[in-house]
């Protein structure tokens, strides 16, 4: 009610002037045809121009059908037949509720053929008929639509699906699975997951954005652009990937989990699979769990042999604690698993908790966490301890409760290996502190701390020498004027993916509970406090390892920086004899020499570049031995 009709609305908006409104109307009422159609035919507006005045027209949004994922299930309730006839496409399903694209919304035949048919009430959305007709031809016949974009992959890159099926659903698949289950389809997602293990992807990114969808694999730690597929394949795409994983393909609204068990030539393959509604379409994050990555030597983890020596020292302690600590992603339940395969043994019953399960070990008991049902790490891990363990691995220690137990364990005689996300080994202790724990019984169960880092190493296919930039160079401390170091890069090549780097090394920070850390943890001492008196005993900070693998030609100053936190000290070289320096030093512990100029009148630090000390008006004359200008 109310409402303008078409031919003036496209007068108001100067696609058409008066006269040729006159003249559409007339030819309008000798060929009986709707105005806007007759408007298009006569070359006066686009089809585009009268879709969209008509959707403001009419309150109908206007889609553009190339930029629109269409969902298969949606596809497969109304027949190819009614969509020509009515210029019609089914787009998706909300609830009881079918988004369907017509040229014409105010055909009444048109949606009473479409409710009996599928079921459901209508949504209209408004779409040229042009686009209409490519979707049909589309989405109708998927399987050629798809051959052109996956024509050359080869067939004998497959993917086994492993119990692959629809369990518990109380509602019949089979029709919702035919268009995602098209022989391109299961190519492309084929393709997809195939080319991500064949990069040594550990995430595969199904990302939907405004224009197409986009896939990205992260591999050594940063993503990488993989494939970028046309939008209209998004719903075919997503729905296949979310009927492997066991997902319900309607719901599109909440974030849903699942896995895939999948064997990709030889290589048997855990997926886990998350989904997360965004403006532009559900994402799929698929996480890549290959089995091979547990059975990795501690010594194959770019440990030093001072640092493995350490290790071997920590985990065959009979009792207490040993936590590896760092952020997401930075292969601490990895080194966890290399601990587990050093220290298991018939005579020793080994049991895990964790948060999934992600990789099978052999001769461990591994228990999953259940917390719909009550099954926390906490109630896990009391009832583990009745079960007669002498290693525990739990997952991660994230709360006061099950802190508190795992101590409690280490005090009655076991040895406990778990995580903690924290930046660094002495960041541990207070992170500790903050959850609640005495710091008695931090002093008095934990064993050792070992924060650890991935970096990414150069390819050695096209690993060549180059300058670091005065910057770069000038904050880790070196210069070049000595020339006592030698810097590499990667130039990239086919086999490194053009990133100049392949594979990555671990990096090692381990504080060892020495008697004196636990003096002084016992003592409440300040992390500031443990950390300087940890480094003067020997300690390599995570700063000062990453440095040693630059030096040593591992990895890149970029790298360094990327993966070290910014606020970290790298260190300094002593301008006399070249020793490396920590922060805060004033004054260097091998030759003495003063890192800091002070006034010689007042003994106030003051800067090389003044002329006159503000504190005492003293007049610098050339630097006297000891950096003491007077």
């Amino acid at each position: 009610m109310g409402k303008k009709r078409l031919g003036e609305l496209l007068v108001e908006t100067g696609l058409l002037t008066e006269e040729n409104l006159t003249r559409a109307l007339t030819e309008q009422r000798s060929k009986r045809g709707k105005l806007g159609e007759v408007i298009v035919t006569l070359g006066i507006a686009t089809e585009e121009e009268i879709a969209q005045m008509l959707s403001i027209q009419l309150g109908i949004p206007y889609v553009e059908l190339k930029q629109t994922p269409v969902e298969p299930h949606a596809i497969e309730l109304i027949s190819e037949k009614v969509a020509r006839k009515h210029l019609i496409l089914p787009i998706s399903l909300e609830q009881k509720d079918l988004h369907l694209a017509m040229a014409d919304p105010m055909s009444f035949e048109a949606f009473e053929d479409v409710r009996f048919a599928s079921g459901y009430t209508i949504k209209p959305v408004i779409a040229t008929r042009t686009d209409i007709l490519w979707g049909i031809d589309q989405h109708y016949h998927l399987g050629s639509s798809l051959n052109t974009i996956v024509k050359d992959i080869a067939e004998e890159r497959s993917v086994e699906v492993v119990q692959d099926g629809k369990e518990g659903d109380g509602r019949d698949t089979d029709d919702l699975r035919k268009k995602s289950e098209a022989a391109p389809i299961i190519r492309m997602v084929n393709l997809i997951v195939a080319e991500a293990v064949d990069q040594g992807a550990s995430d595969i990114h199904v990302e939907p954005t405004k224009s197409n969808l986009l896939i990205r694999n992260r591999v050594d730690g940063v993503l990488r652009k993989s494939l970028e597929l046309p939008k209209w394949v998004q719903g075919a795409v997503i729905s296949r990937v979310k009927i492997m994983a066991k997902m319900d393909i309607a719901e599109k609204r909440l974030p849903q989990d699942g896995r895939i068990g999948v064997r990709v030539g030889s290589k048997a393959l855990d997926l886990r699979v998350s989904t997360m509604p965004t403006s532009y379409g559900e994402k799929v994050v698929v996480r890549i769990l290959d089995s091979a990555n547990s059975h990795i030597p501690l010594e194959q983890m770019g440990m030093p042999p001072e640092a493995l020596a350490q290790m071997e020292v920590l985990v065959r302690r009979p009792q207490g604690i040993v936590l590896v600590t760092g952020p997401t992603g930075s292969g601490k339940t990895t080194t966890l698993y290399s601990i587990l395969h050093r220290v298991r043994s018939v005579e020793r019953n080994i049991t895990t908790v964790e948060d999934p399960i992600e990789y099978e070990l052999a001769g461990v008991n591994q228990v999953a966490i259940q917390d719909k049902i009550g099954m926390t790490f906490a109630s896990t891990l009391r009832a583990m301890l009745r079960q007669d363990p002498d290693i525990i691995m739990l997952g991660e220690m994230r709360d006061l409760e099950t802190t508190t137990i795992a101590m409690q364990a280490a005090l009655t005689g076991h040895q406990v290996f778990s995580t903690m996300h924290t930046n660094s080994s002495t960041a541990t202790i207070t992170r500790m502190r903050n959850l609640g724990v005495p710091s008695y019984l931090i002093a008095s169960t934990v064993n050792g701390v070992v924060a650890q880092r991935l970096v990414r190493v150069i390819c050695q296919k096209c690993r060549v020498k180059y300058e670091p930039s005065e910057y770069d160079l000038s904050k880790i401390g070196a210069g070049r004027k000595r020339g006592d170091a030698v810097f590499y890069r990667g130039e990239g090549c086919v086999a490194c993916d053009g990133t100049g780097y392949r594979g990555r090394t671990g990096l090692f920070e381990i504080l060892p509970f020495t008697q004196q850390v636990r003096d002084m943890v016992a003592s409440d001492a300040s992390e500031t406090d443990i950390r300087q008196s940890a480094i003067a005993g020997g300690m390599v900070t995570l700063a000062r390892a990453a440095l040693d693998k630059v030096k040593a030609g591992v990895t890149t100053l970029d790298e360094l920086y990327r993966v070290v936190e910014t606020e970290e000290d790298f260190g300094t070289t002593c301008p006399q004899c070249n020793a490396a320096l920590g922060s805060g030093f004033v004054m260097c512990p091998a030759c003495g020499h003063s890192l800091q100029a002070t006034c010689a009148s007042c003994q106030k630090i003051v800067s090389p570049a003044w002329k006159f000390c503000p504190y005492c008006r003293c007049d610098f004359k050339a630097p006297a031995s000891g950096r003491s200008f007077a």
